[in-house]
């Protein structure tokens, strides 16, 4: 919370090369992402994510539809890092 009260939303930063993910990913299935990407600002009052354990690359996923959002979370900067973006059976 911040001195008035309210919770601060938290920046989201993509790493360089989910570009690389994303351009093989249909035009309608992206918007999609996109948005839902854009509710991680409102973390952890979000629906459809889900602590990873032990996971290489990410501590937490987002489905969206067929897709997975992998990324993780820094509560003291606020920020919330997206490390890879593939359809479900590719990015685990």
């Amino acid at each position: 919370m911040t001195s008035s009260g309210l919770k601060q939303d938290y920046k989201i930063v993509y790493a360089k090369f989910v570009v690389k993910d994303i351009k093989d990913i249909e035009n309608r299935s992206l918007k999609k992402i996109k948005s839902e990407i854009e509710k991680l600002a409102q973390f952890p009052d979000i629906e459809n994510i889900r602590k990873l354990t032990n996971h290489p690359v990410s501590d937490f996923r987002m489905k969206v539809g067929d897709y997975r959002v992998l990324f993780d979370v820094d509560n003291n900067e606020r920020v919330i890092f997206i490390l890879k973006i593939g359809h479900r059976r590719e990015v685990y």
